[in-house]
């Protein structure tokens, strides 16, 4: 007999059909070496996905000198990293139908901001930075899959967990379904052949004290913790008080110096507001 979570996988509206510019986008991340080209010709088939990078290139949050009118000229202005990032947060955000009572601006809006965050915080600690972002911005994907399969038991999930962080909400799930949004959104990651790193990021980040998490997990929970701080309105001064200390040790991660880039990081959740409206 199946496991919920073999069912779970096995759902339709769980594991969308992405788009083929989107899948060929992630797999690069699998190379080393990627070319612009690799990374904008798939878009030509793709004119819908194509539209959305272009508006968001064009956002005041990449700060260009001038509005650009095709994604080949956007990268080479802003690279190829942002170029494909953009690719990957467009792509996903029109890869989920809308769930009924469920907030999916705040969703995408944090999934967003913990991406930006994600970089700027690998890149304090000498971590791959595109791998934090990917990871971070696919760290909740999970909990869309389990409402899509499991509508009512999310319902309940969400009732129970509402102002409580991910770690709880993971406790809640484990507790009503035997696993939980991160091991859901590995999963979904693995299928789609993403890096293994990317994988584990996501399967362990609500518990990324374990033994086997790595510091990535670490960076995605961090922030993911700081992107609900500054979703919530949080002063910079109290950020981080919801973290492990010893996570924090682990990682060799300073929040007084993440406190520090509060204007700058401001603007990341301006930009991630103005990318889901």
């Amino acid at each position: 007999m199946p496991s919920p979570m073999d069912r779970l996988l096995e759902s339709v509206r769980v594991l969308p059909s992405i788009p083929k510019a989107l899948r060929e986008v992630l797999e690069s991340l699998n190379k080393e070496n990627v070319t612009v080209a690799e990374i904008t010709r798939p878009l030509e088939s793709d004119p819908a996905l194509s539209a959305k990078v272009l508006r968001m290139s064009n956002a005041a949050h990449y700060g260009l000198p001038k509005q650009v009118a095709s994604v080949e000229e956007a990268a080479y202005l802003v690279g190829m990293n942002a170029i494909r990032t953009m690719v990957i947060s467009s792509g996903l955000m029109g890869s989920f139908d809308a769930i009924p009572g469920f907030d999916m601006k705040r969703f995408w809006r944090l999934s967003l901001l913990s991406g930006f965050l994600a970089r700027d915080v690998a890149s304090i600690l000498h971590l791959p930075t595109e791998e934090a972002y990917t990871a971070a911005l696919m760290h909740g994907l999970g909990v869309l899959a389990i409402h899509g399969a499991f509508p009512e038991e999310a319902r309940s999930i969400d009732s129970a967990c509402v102002d409580l962080s991910p770690v709880d909400r993971a406790e809640c799930e484990m507790g009503l379904l035997g696993f939980h949004h991160g091991d859901v959104g590995s999963e979904i990651a693995s299928r789609w052949k993403l890096p293994d790193s990317i994988v584990q990021a996501i399967r362990f980040y609500p518990y990324p004290k374990r033994l086997a998490a790595p510091h990535l997990a670490g960076v995605v929970h961090c922030s993911v913790a700081l992107a609900i701080a500054l979703e919530d309105h949080v002063p910079h001064t109290n950020w981080g008080l919801d973290v492990d200390t010893e996570l924090c040790r682990k990682l060799g991660l300073d929040w007084d110096k993440l406190k520090q880039r509060h204007e700058k990081f401001e603007l990341y959740r301006t930009a991630a507001d103005d990318m889901v409206s």
